[in-house]
């Protein structure tokens, strides 16, 4: 009997260490690396949230949030293999253009609500009209910041060399927006609209419009997918963006867990996250189908602003390939 139980021992040992590979293959998660262009972006807070509530692990998947300066610096990270997956600007659709190693595979927003112009709290602008003239801060030359502040000078029909609102190049930092409203650098700010919350709770400033008021759909915020991903793995970029969406769901049906996790990324106050989230939640895509209209006025825009030369085959620059099946 000894012998037999023996037998038996050792056959079930010998078949547990040969399934425990496959146990291991099979649980293991897939590791991605996902870049933010910017961290206090409220259209990137599905990716703290997917990873907070178990989203993305659910879908097999590990996530190393990596943090950067900007969409250009996102993309640096993305051509020296850095990155898997970019957070980022629409506008960022011009790297695809110009060779970078990347390809738009999702709408975040189609919905420009997300950037608005702010002004100080000494200032008498109380319309767009009143910036006949002005000067406006903008992140950088090139920018989506600069394409609206130009769009609002075509918009109002301000063609005069007097009329035009003129741009002062500050950097994209709150920190740099409210400086130069202070120190009389600029008389109104495009920047993200919720600094303009930021500012009404300080009592520092205010919003004066967000830039849906005069612009259309414009594809705003994007995800992209390193070449190397889609070719290698798509089964993991088809996890991710399910996962993602998914995310975004939760936050439509969640607003005290998004909002306490949004002020902690973010490292805002929590009173103007929830401010942020009633404006901005609608606005998110939840499928990341493309819209036609903001793809074609991010177009105008890299034509306006003469980013690409010649004429531009827009539908080169992204993919529907990998979005969850409606």
């Amino acid at each position: 009997m000894a012998s037999v139980l023996s037998r038996r021992t050792a056959m079930t040992a010998l078949a547990g260490a040969l399934a425990l590979p496959a146990i291991r293959a099979a649980t293991a998660a897939d590791k991605l690396r996902v870049g933010k262009s910017v961290a206090e972006n409220f259209g990137n807070v599905p990716l703290d949230i997917g990873m907070e509530f178990g989203i993305f692990e659910k879908h097999g998947l590990t996530i190393d949030e990596l943090n950067f300066a900007g969409g250009s610096k996102v993309t640096q990270a993305m051509t020296a293999g850095a990155v898997d997956i970019a957070l980022s600007g629409g506008p960022e659709m011009a790297f695809v253009a110009k060779g970078a190693p990347e390809i738009a595979v999702a709408s975040i927003s189609s919905s420009p609500v997300f950037i608005g112009l702010c002004v100080g709290e000494q200032s008498t602008t109380k319309s767009l009209d009143d910036l006949r003239g002005k000067k406006i801060s903008i992140a950088s030359v090139g920018s989506v910041t600069e394409w609206m502040a130009k769009e609002l000078n075509r918009r109002k029909g301000w063609t005069d060399a007097k009329d035009q609102t003129t741009t002062v190049v500050i950097g994209g930092s709150t920190a740099a927006d409210i400086a130069a409203l202070k120190t009389g650098q600029a008389d109104a700010c495009m920047t993200a609209t919720q600094v303009g919350f930021l500012l009404e709770s300080q009592h520092a400033g205010r919003l004066l419009a967000d830039c849906s008021t005069y612009v259309g759909s414009f594809e705003i915020f994007t995800i992209f997918a390193s070449t190397a991903l889609v070719r290698q793995n798509p089964d993991v970029l088809r996890r991710f963006l399910q996962g993602w969406f998914e995310a975004v769901d939760f936050m439509n049906a969640h607003r005290e867990e998004t909002v306490r996790v949004a002020a902690r990324v973010m490292q805002y106050p929590a009173n103007v996250v929830q401010r942020s989230y009633d404006t901005f939640m609608s606005k998110f895509s939840r499928d990341g189908r493309w819209d036609p209209k903001a793809i074609e006025t991010l177009r105008e825009s890299f034509a306006d602003l003469k980013i690409l030369d010649g004429p531009i085959d827009m539908t080169k620059l992204y993919t529907t390939e990998f979005l969850p099946k409606v």
